[in-house]
């Protein structure tokens, strides 16, 4: 279960858009960890990483995130994460359980991740 702690894994192989996203992100006050790939995003996940959400990129190397969605899904443990799919792929049909949001409207994707993640509490 998620607590107001718990980081959204961003899951991107495209430096510059993970890089912008995960300042959008924090932004807005979520805390960021990054995965390259759904290898990646996996490896952190089985280690006992914790999400609060998983934006997930589609078309990766090594594990896509299709495949990575399969493999969620099929685990007790993390098949309740929220998956917001953020994918610059024309014509994807749905993912089971996940949203699907256009790379062009990163303003969609922040509204999905206000409601779905809880921000971090900030100590000041």
């Amino acid at each position: 279960m998620a607590t107001n702690r718990d980081p959204v894994l961003l899951v991107e192989n495209h430096p510059e858009t993970r890089a912008a996203v995960r300042r959008l992100l924090e932004f807005r006050g979520h805390l960021v960890v990054e995965a390259s790939d759904g290898v990646e995003a996996w490896e952190y996940l089985e280690r006992g990483g914790r999400a609060s959400a998983i934006v997930l990129d589609l078309d990766m190397p090594r594990m896509d995130g299709r495949l990575f969605r399969t493999k969620q899904l099929n685990d007790a443990q993390l098949a309740t994460i929220p998956v917001i799919v953020f994918t610059g792929l024309s014509g994807e049909g749905l993912i089971e359980g996940a949203c699907v949001i256009r790379k062009t409207d990163p303003d969609a994707l922040l509204d999905l991740v206000d409601h779905t993640a809880t921000p971090a509490l900030v100590d000041k």
